[in-house]
């Protein structure tokens, strides 16, 4: 597989390691579709070979891999399965955030190097201050990977009486405190078509307290832990590894394509469904299409990385190349499953073809809210130069 573009660094320790994990997640992918969640002995390698920590500071035992190399550990692990892609994505790339946790309370959380941390960033609890930190009642859904983790955040809104209390620029103070992951309840919610193996569940907890060690208020300002990873847009980065999860899916649908257009004869035909013409066609365009959206992501990401390493400032309008170059990433893996899917005829449509499972898991990534179809409208608002609320570029 090639690398994200030419100019990315060479195939870390990181990505070996990623590659080396392929036939274990291939082996168990079915396993975690049954389940829905990641299977144990693909979870403990992901902890094991450092990918779950890939993008902590390194003072909490993380590796600060850089954005590109990252990408391409995501995109290799979705291409093996895309639920163990996403899982991998989720926790892997919440190092980033935990840039931004006190000191204390970070080494509290990793005094074991190893310890998972995964989470949601939707605001659905209330927290209340108290002496030494918070009291938080919430409910969280789609928590990816939760089973697996030690530690869980989920962002909450800071409650003064019966209404939150305001920030000077007039919206809600919210907090995401980190909780022991023995303080939440998993609730049993992740019945779905795609992305089933991730164990997404809810979880809840009733009034737990939160030291303010252990938690980080928002909006963030400068990370605790200072570092070039974490100088790179937060909310651009996550986006690009969200879709970095559809580009290896859209991988593993056309080598599936061309697999069983060299075997598969159509009702009524001699020849293989490769001798079709319009087979053909569709591969052309998948490969370009799919191509294309890997090239631009890249291009954009590896600017404004070149941007963090430099020291330099990063435009808002570098910013929104990088949301879009990942939402259009996501888009253009989905278009290119669907080709595969729809050239593959009846056959894509049995649960043991590889197919019709990247099929459903390529358009559970689509729904994510930072790389759904709508996104592009505000993107396009600041490409226009229009004032624009932009909270999560």
């Amino acid at each position: 597989m090639s690398t994200m573009s030419s100019t990315a660094p060479a195939p870390a320790p990181l990505l070996d390691a990623a590659r080396s994990l392929v036939p274990l997640i291939k082996a168990h992918a079915q396993q975690g579709e049954r389940e829905r969640r990641l299977p144990d002995p693909v979870a403990r390698a992901f902890r094991e070979s450092g990918i779950f920590r890939m993008c902590r500071p390194r003072a909490l035992g993380g590796l600060e891999a850089d954005p590109l190399t990252a990408l391409q550990v995501i995109e290799e692990l979705s291409r093996a399965d895309g639920a163990a892609g996403w899982c991998a994505m989720i926790c892997g790339t919440t190092g980033a955030f935990e840039a931004h946790l006190p000191v204390e309370g970070g080494r509290e959380m990793y005094a074991s190097p190893d310890a998972v941390t995964a989470g949601v960033f939707a605001p659905s609890g209330r927290a209340v201050e108290v002496e030494g930190g918070v009291r938080v009642t919430g409910r969280w859904a789609m928590a990816s990977a939760c089973q697996h983790c030690d530690w869980l955040g989920g962002t909450a809104v800071v409650f003064d009486g019966a209404a939150p209390r305001m920030s000077p620029a007039g919206v809600p103070e919210a907090v995401v405190p980190m909780f022991r992951a023995s303080e939440c309840k998993i609730l049993d919610t992740w019945t779905v078509s795609g992305l089933a193996g991730t164990g997404s569940h809810d979880f809840e907890v009733v009034d737990v307290f939160v030291p303010s060690s252990r938690c980080i208020r928002l909006p963030m300002s400068a990370p605790i832990h200072p570092g070039t990873l974490f100088a790179f847009p937060l909310f651009g980065f996550l986006a690009s590894a969200v879709a970095s999860t559809g580009l290896g899916m859209a991988r593993a649908a056309l080598d599936e394509l061309v697999r069983l257009a060299a075997t598969k004869r159509p009702s009524g035909m001699m020849a293989p469904l490769s001798a079709r013409p319009s087979t053909a066609l569709v591969v052309a365009e998948a490969e370009a299409t799919l191509g294309a959206a890997r090239a631009y992501l890249a291009e954009a990401v590896g600017a404004v990385w070149g941007a963090a390493v430099a020291g330099e400032p990063i435009t808002i309008r570098e910013r929104a190349r990088v949301r879009l170059a990942a939402t259009n990433a996501a888009l253009g893996a989905a278009r290119a499953v669907d080709l595969a899917f729809t050239a593959g005829g009846a056959t894509a449509l049995y649960a043991d073809s590889p197919l019709q499972r990247c099929f459903r898991d390529v358009h559970a990534v689509t729904q994510h809210a930072l790389v759904a179809p709508h996104t592009r409208e505000i993107q396009g608002r600041v490409l226009l130069g229009l004032e624009t609320e932009v909270p999560m570029f």
